[in-house]
């Protein structure tokens, strides 16, 4: 079988950024305006080259998507890896609202 420590070094280190689409652009304008509907603030979109990588990132040239709206924590995918549990009453409230408005809105 092939070695975790390959696979991970491999899919960390080849995997494609998610680079910035008009359609994935539009996808965050959204969040960000539920963001600052809810009054938690400005989302931004980080920096492809410094983002971890995702499966979404192989598909976000040709579909509209977005990353990153899960809880925040440190030391991902590591022994002692943290999350914050307390976000997720609000990302699940925003994640719904999302979902909600992507329902409604005309194409």
């Amino acid at each position: 079988g092939i070695n975790a420590e390959f696979f991970f070094f491999f899919f960390f280190f080849f995997s494609p950024a998610m680079e910035p689409t008009t359609g994935n652009n539009r996808l965050l304008e959204q969040v960000d305006r539920i963001s600052k509907d809810m009054g938690i603030g400005a989302t931004q979109a980080g920096d492809p080259g410094s983002r971890g990588a995702g499966d979404i990132s192989y598909i976000a040239r040709y579909v509209d998507c977005i990353d990153g709206l899960g809880a925040s924590g440190k030391g991902a995918h590591a022994p002692g890896e943290t999350i914050h549990l307390k976000e997720f009453p609000t990302l699940i409230k925003r994640a719904a609202i999302l979902i909600y408005r992507l329902t409604q809105s005309e194409k």
